[in-house]
């Protein structure tokens, strides 16, 4: 049974603070160039374009003059909860001396309004998405004042707006709501007479109960969401710094005549560049120009990682995965080497201490839980357990756990059978076989069946159900396979089915009915949202046994990292020159017979599939 049918990403806003920030980490892990190039290039261009000094700065004499610059940053860009409505900067700027603003900071600051409202400006960025509060005089205590507290009192002035604007859409919808009720019950009563028009009665009936739910969504999102907030957040305090006399008096001359964003005039927004160039220092220093631009490729490096992560539509964790299957993660497979991918390396059986193996080990006791749970007998002779492994498309490590399970489960005492059911593609004999082809010269041969040992003791592999022959039939190998669980449950303990993808052919859904139990397999960064639904749908309509989903390549780090790592690092000290451990002896027994004995002493030449060729 599905535990979530309702399918879907799980945002950051839905998880716990840690998770965010390691899905914030991993996010930035897969795509750390596209974080480093804007540093590196508004870094270089901020240190090349740094005007040259011909000599010392020259000693002010007189009267000095500040300007002090508050900084307030969109909160809503990169927010995940989708909820935040986006600020108008130009907008905010304008408040900042106009109307609220600067009455409420001269009586705060117990100063003249003329005064505030002559010697405070705001700046929209929409470069950084930012609004700069700046201030200038001749105190520099008093300007940083006057840039602190008016941003304060913006941020005031703005949330208080937001709650307002708030309240206004959830009256409304509420309104909404009310009056679809009150149409609603008056037609209930009208079709409660059985008129004659009922069947139009009806018709405005359904109309308004859609309506209603598209009401009702909207309410419950106003009530899921978060509290309204300003929109900006203040990153950094005012400073003063000391600008000269005529970047003053530009910036004063730029509050009288009023921005470019307010008059549209673009002299006044040279004006404005150039009070703003004042204002960061004339002359700044090669390396600071270099800071400020790699901070600013800083924030728009991140801006565009957490962008393309929302809307990548691949499965990286746990959480995105249980919710687009509605089925639990029963294990989570750690990224193999490249070594070990390029050598269809069985992990299990050549690092049977490796996180990997553990997390195949994982996968092996759900399986005899699950069946003990279900009121089965754990697998053994007379009654193997059918295990189907599949995913939705190729390439998404199913072969590769076949592999691994087997390994595992032979490594716990219980004899196993692998069937290759990917006779298109066929991969599993290339992980258990050292030699493909001598292996299957030296095995059991039964007409076109081959019955190999592998390289793992208790597990044997059936190849040669059509892998070699492309004009074969699909619906005479499905039934040959079929044929093959059949005949072979009772010599074997657990009988593994290496399928096709279930979106690629319909070879899997075929066997679905021979399955005692179904793992669905998924690949990290690979299986797509929408393939990983579908599937799960499909399975849902037949009804299969799933089991649960093993993720690979899991982008989630577990807590036993260090565990692992130190405990590799003690045994290669330790263990160096020492052989592997010797596997366990088999516990169960075939009256005295191999498992390739007594299958060829069961049946007859004319109903088994495994009958030798005379």
């Amino acid at each position: 049974m599905r535990v979530d049918t309702a399918g879907g990403r799980a945002e950051f806003g839905d998880l716990d603070a840690l998770s965010r920030l390691k899905g914030y980490v991993s996010a930035l892990r897969r795509r750390w160039y596209i974080v480093v190039v804007p540093v590196i290039v508004l870094g270089a261009l901020g240190l090349l374009t740094s005007p040259s000094v011909a000599g010392p700065a020259p000693i002010l004499v007189g009267k000095r003059y500040y300007q002090a610059t508050h900084v307030l940053i969109d909160e809503t860009q990169g927010s995940s909860t989708g909820t935040a409505v986006p600020v108008n900067l130009s907008q905010a700027a304008y408040l900042v001396n106009t109307g609220e603003v600067p009455e409420t900071v001269a009586k705060k600051l117990d100063i003249p309004l003329d005064e505030v409202a002559s010697s405070v400006i705001g700046f929209p960025r929409a470069q950084v998405v930012s609004v700069e509060v700046q201030a200038v005089g001749t105190d520099p205590d008093r300007v940083i004042a006057l840039a602190d507290a008016s941003a304060d009192e913006l941020l005031v002035v703005l949330l208080a707006r937001a709650q307002k604007d708030f309240d206004t859409q959830r009256d409304r919808v509420l309104t909404q709501l009310g009056q679809l009720n009150d149409d609603i019950s008056e037609l209930n009563d009208q079709i409660a007479a059985d008129p004659p028009n009922r069947s139009q009665l009806d018709a405005q009936q359904r109309s308004l109960n859609n309506q209603y739910s598209l009401v009702y969504e909207k309410f419950t999102q106003l009530a899921n969401a978060q509290e309204p907030s300003a929109g900006l957040t203040s990153i950094e305090g005012a400073k003063a710094i000391s600008i000269t006399e005529k970047a003053y008096e530009r910036t004063r001359k730029t509050i009288r005549e009023r921005p470019d964003y307010v008059t549209g005039d673009q002299k006044v927004a040279v004006a404005e560049e150039s009070s703003a160039v004042a204002g960061t220092g004339e002359g700044a220093s090669p390396a600071t120009r270099a800071i400020v631009g790699g901070l600013t490729g800083l924030a728009i490096g991140l801006g565009l990682v957490l962008l393309l992560d929302r809307y990548d539509s691949r499965l990286r964790r746990r959480v995105d995965v249980q919710a687009a299957t509605g089925w639990a993660v029963v294990a989570e497979i750690p990224p193999l080497t490249r070594n070990e991918q390029r050598g269809l390396e069985v992990v299990a059986h050549t690092k049977p201490r490796s996180r990997a193996a553990e997390a195949y080990r994982v996968v092996r006791g759900s399986i005899l839980f699950k069946v003990a749970a279900d009121g089965k007998k754990v697998p053994g002779k007379g009654d193997a357990l059918v295990l189907m492994v599949t995913s939705a498309n190729p390439a998404e490590g199913k072969t590769t756990t076949v592999a691994n399970l087997a390994t595992v489960l032979a490594e716990g005492g219980f004899s196993v059978l692998v069937v290759n059911c990917d006779f298109r593609r066929p991969q599993v004999h290339r992980y258990l076989l050292s030699d493909p082809l001598i292996a299957a010269n030296e095995g059991t041969r039964i007409g076109p069946v081959h019955v190999v040992s592998t390289l793992v003791d208790r597990v044997k592999l059936i190849t040669g159900l059509g892998e070699q022959d492309s004009d074969v039939n699909p619906l005479e190998v499905v039934a040959m396979q079929r044929k093959i669980i059949r005949t072979t449950r009772s010599e074997f303990d657990v009988i593994l089915l290496d399928t096709a993808p279930f979106l690629t052919t319909n070879d899997a859904s075929e066997l679905l009915a021979e399955a005692d139990q179904v793992l669905f397999v998924v690949r990290g960064g690979k299986t797509k949202v929408e393939a990983a639904r579908r599937t799960a749908e499909i399975l849902e309509r037949f009804g299969a046994p799933v089991l649960g989903v093993v993720m690979n390549d899991s982008d989630d780090s577990p807590a036993s990292d260090y565990y692992y790592a130190y405990a590799a690092e003690r045994s290669g000290r330790g263990r160096r020159n020492e052989a592997p451990a010797a596997q366990p002896p088999p516990v169960v027994a075939t009256n005295g017979r191999g498992a390739d004995e007594a299958m060829l002493a069961d049946g007859s030449p004319e109903d088994s599939p495994l009958t030798p060729r005379r």
